[in-house]
């Protein structure tokens, strides 16, 4: 049976169709404007926190969840694929270098599994923005969604670096970005107690405007807190040329030869912004050697030697006591 609407030219019929109508118009464009509001979509997401945390969330509408970018059983292969014996550096892990492309999820675990022992409560994530879209350096304060619950972002580090004018806050980019988004939901299961600090920069950002973001950060990387960099290296090449240019990338890493490593393009990494935030962090708590948990490339994990490959370090860089 279909159900239609006809406008009869009698006056009475007439009048009640246009009012009709009138009222139909009206729902549609109250709708369109919830939905548009803000000038991002809703999204629905599942709240897997206790009700108090469910609570928090929605009394903040301007603070919408990015959506997970794993679900929970992608999340329990990764974590199915630790070697079960990570390396544990001696010190405090001051900061880090991880992949982002999940195919690493070895070494992922690995990492953190080490980095879980001193327990930090901030991590500082520090990712390239891959389409370059936005404002060179952004942030937000949106909360993530993960397979095992919310993981906050700390709104006393993201004002902080905001009224400094060091970052720009822009949710919908960030949401988008796999290189914070593909971490979170390891981050939550190591650390589930932690908050986070998202920042992506412009395949561009210099050496200069690292400084000034750690220095705008130097409140909040205390012995508590973590800088991790969330970096994959050489891209789309052989597995053996993927294996040459990693080392060429190695030695400039060992020798802080920052020139150098922000001249290296996407066949050696993806940020070169992101890596020196961690090395430059490292410089300036007077650590000058490093730690490499592991080297890798997508060719050598699937036994491929025909593929355009990723490669892939975890680094830590540690104080010693």
């Amino acid at each position: 049976m279909k159900l239609s609407i006809r406008f009869n030219t009698k006056p009475a019929q007439l009048m009640i169709s246009l009012i009709l109508c009138c009222f139909l118009l009206l729902l549609v464009s109250a709708c369109s404007k919830g939905a548009k509001e803000g000038g991002v979509e809703p999204r629905v997401t599942m709240l897997s926190q206790s009700d108090s945390k469910a609570q928090k969330v929605q009394s903040s509408p301007t603070n919408a969840i990015h959506p997970s970018f794993v679900t929970q059983q992608e999340l329990n292969t990764i974590l199915a694929n630790g070697s079960g014996k990570p390396i544990i550096p001696e010190g405090r892990i001051v900061s880090a270098v991880l992949p982002h492309h999940l195919l690493a999820g070895r070494l992922l675990v690995d990492a953190m599994e080490a980095l879980a022992l001193q327990e930090p409560n901030l991590v500082i994530l520090v990712g390239p923005n891959h389409f370059n879209k936005g404002e060179r350096v952004l942030s937000g304060f949106s909360s993530w969604q993960t397979p095992e619950g919310i993981m906050e972002v700390s709104d006393e580090a993201v004002k902080h670096l905001l009224a400094k004018g060091l970052v720009v806050r822009n949710e919908e980019v960030l949401a988008k970005e796999h290189s914070i988004g593909a971490l979170v939901p390891i981050l939550k299961h190591f650390l589930p107690e932690a908050e986070i600090v998202p920042i992506i920069l412009h395949h561009d950002v210099s050496l200069k405007e690292v400084d000034a973001l750690l220095e705008g950060l130097e409140a909040f990387v205390g012995d508590r807190a973590v800088l991790i960099a969330s970096v994959d290296f050489s891209h789309y090449l052989a597995r053996s040329e993927a294996q040459a240019k990693d080392q060429e990338t190695l030695r400039h890493m060992m020798n802080f030869d920052f020139p150098t490593l922000f001249s290296l393009g996407n066949d050696y990494l993806d940020s070169p912004a992101s890596l020196a935030a961690a090395i430059r962090l490292a410089e300036q708590n007077g650590i000058r050697e490093f730690d490499v948990l592991d080297n890798t490339n997508s060719g050598i994990i699937l036994r491929n030697d025909f593929i355009e490959t990723t490669s892939y370090f975890t680094l830590v860089f540690t104080e010693k006591e």
